[in-house]
Formats: structure tokens, C-alpha cells, sequence
């Protein structure tokens, strides 16, 4: 898939969750895109979910269902995402378990860390192992606008081919809130 259809696809989810989403986030490089949304279910549980597209591995769509904390300087999520991956050296299905913490540094400032592993006896296709950790630096600009930087480094293992590095990069990114 061309970077062209993948800003036309990301542009059309980002108008499709924005009247929807408790907070949707757009963030990129130069190999990179991953639109994100994250929608508040009850007061302790999310339904949230990403699109990364590679330049050159193709693309992963995840969504998933997370049980939240948020005690005042720190806040937690658990949960698991279903995933569909169609990258260079296969493509499949798998169910990921993992979260995030986090830490409030000041009111506009946080910090904040995220990991997912998928096994093989819960991957699909030709994905045998996902694994998935990206660390976040968030700064508020405004109430309804955060800046960010984060590193994301994700990995998945296949049948009879090598593991691919999907992404192992920085990502520079904007999040808006409703």
C-alpha cells in the first residue's frame, strides 16, 4: 500500500472516531504512521485501538479492551488487543495481553511505558510471536492537545521466515481529547 492510500485511509478514520473518541492520536516519521483512538466505556474500562502503517512492511490494525486506573500522579491499563497483520513476510491474526503505566510528572507532563506479547499458541496464520513496547514522552500544549514522543519498537515472528521488525523507530505525535 502506497503512503498516499495511507494518509487518505488514516484521514477518513480520523474523521470517523473523532465524534466518537474520548482521545484520538495521529503520530509519524518518516517510515511511519499510527493512528490511534481510544474511547471510554464505563469509569474503569476502554475500548482502544491503532493503525500502523509501514513504508515498507505493510500495515497492522489493532483494537482492544482495557480495564484503567488512574490514581491521581500514576495510572494503569490491562487488557488485551486482537490484531490483523499484513506485512512483508506474511500476514495473520493474533491476541496480544499487556498494558501501560504511567507517571504524572507535573499536570501537563507525564511519562509513560506500554507492552503487548502475543505467544504462538494464540497467533494466527502465518504470525507465530508479537511483541510490542513503546516508550512515551506526553506534554499537554493545551487541555484538549497533547504533543508527544515515544519509541516504538514492534516485532512479529512468522512461519518459516524471519522475524520482522515492523518498527523500531521515534515517533513524533499529536493527540487531541474530548
Amino acid at each position: 500500500m502506497s503512503l498516499k492510500k495511507s494518509l487518505v485511509i488514516t484521514a477518513a478514520l480520523l474523521a470517523s472516531f473523532s465524534s466518537a473518541a474520548s482521545n484520538i492520536s495521529l503520530a509519524f516519521n518518516n517510515d511511519n504512521i499510527i493512528l490511534g483512538y481510544d474511547i471510554e466505556m464505563q469509569e474503569a474500562l476502554k475500548l482502544k485501538g491503532d493503525y500502523l502503517q509501514t513504508i515498507d512492511n505493510g500495515y497492522t490494525l489493532d483494537t482492544g479492551l482495557y480495564a484503567f486506573q488512574d490514581a491521581g500522579a500514576t495510572f494503569f491499563e490491562l487488557g488485551a488487543k486482537a490484531m490483523r497483520m499484513d506485512n512483508d513476510n506474511g500476514d495473520g491474526y493474533a491476541l496480544a495481553f499487556g498494558g501501560l503505566g504511567g507517571l504524572r510528572l507535573t499536570e501537563e507532563f507525564s511519562l509513560e511505558a506500554e507492552f503487548h506479547f502475543s505467544p504462538e499458541i494464540l497467533a494466527f496464520g502465518d504470525t507465530e510471536n508479537y511483541t510490542q513496547w513503546i516508550v512515551r514522552a506526553e506534554y499537554a500544549v493545551m487541555p484538549t492537545a497533547h504533543f508527544f514522543v515515544e519509541y516504538n519498537h514492534t516485532t512479529v515472528e512468522y512461519k518459516k521466515m524471519p522475524d520482522e521488525r515492523l518498527s523500531s523507530d521515534i515517533l513524533f505525535g499529536l493527540e487531541w481529547v474530548f
